[in-house]
C-alpha cells in the first residue's frame, strides 16, 4: 500500500472536524481528503456544502453512501461521543480504518468490542490522543526521559475553561450531561486527553484516583451547570499527581498547565501549547517557545499524518485502543462519585 494515497472521508464537521481535521488531512503526504460527511439539514449541511464547493472534494448527507466509496479507505469521527460506537463499527466491517476522537465510545464495554473488531477486521483504530503530538508536552518528554529534572516526583495538570464557552458548546440539554449518551459529564469527557498524557510522559499507569466533584448553576447563565472536578492519584512508579477540571471561570481565565516535579529540585511548567520552562535553583530558568500554527498547536496535524504513515507502511502503532480504554477507566470514576445533576 505504500505507492498510493489514503483517501478519508471525514464524519462531524464542528470545531474539530471542520477546523483542524479537515485542513490537516488536506496537506498530509499520502493523503487525500474524499469527502466530509455531514446531517441533513441545519449547520451541518451548510458546512458540508461549503467545505466541498472551497475545497473541491465531496460531501455526504448519508453515511452508508460514505463507506459505500471505493474512495474512502478510512474514516475520521470527529462526531459527539454516542455515535462512536455504532459509526465506527459499520466502518470496520466495511474494511475502513477509523481515526476516532475521545472518549472512544461511551462505555468500556463497547470501546473493548472495538479494539477486538479492529483486530478481526485487519484495520487500524487509532484514538485522537493528540497531547502526545502537541509540541511543548513532547520537549516536556525529551526531557524528563533525558534525566533533567531527575527522577520525577510528582505532577499536575489544570484545566479551566469559561463558563460561558462551555454553555455554548455544551448547555445541560446536550449530550454531554446524559451519562447514558457520553458516559459521564463534561468533565469525564474532557479528562481522557490529560489522563492520557500523564500515562505516556512518566511510561507508567494511574493506579489510583480519588476524585471529588462539585456542580453548581452558574449564576447569569440558563440551562447551564458549571463544575469544578479534582483528583489525587498514585501512579504505579511511586509518583503523586493532581488534576484540576473546571468550567466556572470567567471569560479570559481558561488555562491549561502542566507542571511536574523532579528529585533535583527542578520544576517544567508548560503552559498551553506553546510554551515551556525548566525552572531551577534560584529561579534560574531555560524557556522553550513553540510558535506552531493552525493544526499543529495542539499536535492533530503530526497525529493525523502518523495515522496515514501507519496505514501506507504497515506500521504498529505505538499507541492504540488499549490507551483509549485505560484513560476512559481512570476518568470513570470521577462518574461514580459525582452528583447528579
Amino acid at each position: 500500500m505504500s505507492n498510493k494515497s489514503i483517501g478519508v472521508a471525514i464524519a462531524g464537521l464542528g470545531f474539530v472536524g471542520a477546523r483542524a481535521h479537515v485542513p490537516a488531512f488536506r496537506k498530509i503526504p499520502g493523503a487525500e481528503v474524499v469527502g466530509v460527511i455531514g446531517r441533513p439539514g441545519g449547520s451541518s449541511e451548510r458546512v458540508a456544502k461549503d467545505l466541498s464547493e472551497k475545497y473541491g472534494f465531496n460531501y455526504y448527507l448519508d453515511y452508508g453512501a460514505a463507506l459505500d466509496d471505493s474512495r474512502v479507505h478510512a474514516v475520521v469521527l470527529a462526531v459527539p461521543t454516542p455515535y462512536h460506537f455504532e459509526m465506527a463499527t459499520r466502518a470496520m466491517s466495511r474494511g475502513k480504518h477509523v481515526l476516532c476522537e475521545m472518549p472512544m465510545a461511551t462505555t468500556i464495554a463497547q470501546a473493548r468490542k472495538l479494539e477486538r473488531q479492529a483486530l478481526k477486521e485487519g484495520v487500524l483504530l487509532m484514538p485522537v490522543l493528540n497531547f502526545r503530538f502537541t509540541p511543548n508536552f513532547v520537549k516536556a518528554k525529551e526531557l524528563i526521559d533525558q534525566g533533567a529534572i531527575g527522577k520525577p516526583l510528582a505532577v499536575t495538570f489544570k484545566e479551566l475553561i469559561a463558563a460561558r464557552d462551555l454553555a455554548a458548546q455544551w448547555p445541560l440539554t446536550s449530550w454531554a450531561w446524559d451519562v447514558r449518551k457520553s458516559g459521564g459529564f463534561p468533565d469525564f469527557t474532557l479528562s481522557v486527553w490529560s489522563l492520557d498524557l500523564v500515562r505516556w510522559l512518566f511510561n507508567t499507569e494511574i493506579e489510583d484516583v480519588h476524585w471529588l466533584a462539585d456542580y453548581a448553576t452558574v449564576e447569569g447563565l440558563d440551562n447551564f451547570k458549571g463544575y469544578q472536578t479534582m483528583g489525587l492519584a498514585r501512579l504505579m512508579n511511586g509518583m503523586v499527581g493532581s488534576f484540576h477540571y473546571g468550567s466556572t471561570v470567567a471569560l479570559g481565565r481558561g488555562t491549561s498547565d502542566l507542571e511536574v516535579y523532579g528529585s533535583n529540585g527542578r520544576t517544567l511548567k508548560a503552559n498551553w501549547n506553546n510554551s515551556l520552562v525548566l525552572i531551577g535553583e534560584n529561579l534560574e530558568k531555560q524557556e522553550w517557545s513553540f510558535e506552531e500554527k493552525g493544526t499543529r498547536v495542539w499536535g492533530h496535524y503530526q497525529l493525523d499524518s502518523y495515522f496515514i504513515d501507519c496505514i501506507l507502511h504497515g506500521m504498529k502503532p505505538s499507541f492504540g485502543p488499549e490507551d483509549a480504554i485505560k484513560a476512559q477507566m481512570i476518568a470513570q470514576k470521577m462518574v461514580r462519585r459525582s452528583p447528579k445533576t
